[in-house]
């Protein structure tokens, strides 16, 4: 039943990219007429293997094969996409108006633990291997004290969008809330951005950097908890020559990226 749920869920999102795709997006982001897409097909298989490992609905051994099959069909894609390469000295900070200094903190390991992290436990992994990324909001309510308006969250690098959660509400035991998946092929890395408050990018969606994909918020297990403050959950996975995925500190590339 889980299952099916998840297949509709994920249906229903690239159901709603194809009836939008010529609509204004009022939100700032580009309209959907300007949009790159990998195959609708292979965006929904993204989505829903991502899901599956999310939920436990697939054991390790299974998950590897099929996961590492999926990122060569989208780095296919992507290549025949996508025209312009972003390497690392073109990456932008994840947060609009924000940087290291006023969001991270003094220390490069603050909040960065990764324990026994594996991508393959999905919901139920362990450790934090992430970097808090925290907005100035004293009152809660997903909006910059400074400027009284939400946070953008950008899109640190180029990539594809694997999965988002579009959907979260207090009664889910999902850590993340509404999440984004983003696998960049040209330096074999995965994004994670947590928490958000709303989500504007699709499943299968070609990105670059600085690219508003979201709002900075507090959906998520912990995250919307009065003792959490509001932040935007950034983690790091680097693929090894097979393909799997293994945290990594996001602190040096946080600090060099460029703010806008």
């Amino acid at each position: 039943m889980n299952r099916c749920v998840t297949y509709l869920s994920a249906c229903l999102i690239l159901l709603y990219s194809c009836k939008n795709r010529n609509e204004k997006d009022n939100s700032g982001a580009n309209s959907d007429k300007d949009i790159i897409f990998i195959s609708t097909s292979l965006a929904f298989k993204s989505n829903t293997l991502i899901s599956l490992i999310r939920d436990g609905k697939l054991d390790k051994d299974s998950s590897l094969p099929k996961f590492k099959d999926l990122l060569n069909e989208i780095k296919e894609q992507y290549n025949e996409q996508a025209i312009t390469r972003y390497n690392s000295d073109k990456w932008v900070f994840p947060l609009k108006d924000y940087t290291t200094d006023i969001s991270i903190g003094n220390s490069k390991d603050e909040g960065y633990i990764p324990g026994r992290y594996n991508f393959f436990d999905g919901n139920d992994h362990k450790g934090h291997a992430a970097l808090d990324i925290f907005i100035t909001d004293s009152n809660q309510d997903c909006a910059d004290d400074r400027t009284k308006k939400q946070v953008d969250v950008l899109s640190m690098t180029g990539g594809v969008v694997l999965a988002a959660e579009m959907n979260w509400d207090t009664a889910s035991a999902l850590r993340g809330g509404k999440y984004i998946w983003i696998y960049d092929p040209l330096n074999k890395l995965l994004l994670y951005y947590a928490h958000n408050n709303t989500v504007i990018i699709k499943p299968g969606q070609i990105v670059k950097p600085g690219e508003k994909i979201a709002t900075c918020g507090r959906t998520g297990l912990n995250a919307f908890k009065k003792r959490s403050p509001t932040h935007l959950h950034l983690m790091i996975l680097k693929l090894d020559e097979n393909n799997y995925p293994r945290p990594i500190n996001p602190y040096g590339y946080l600090k060099t990226a460029k703010p806008i």
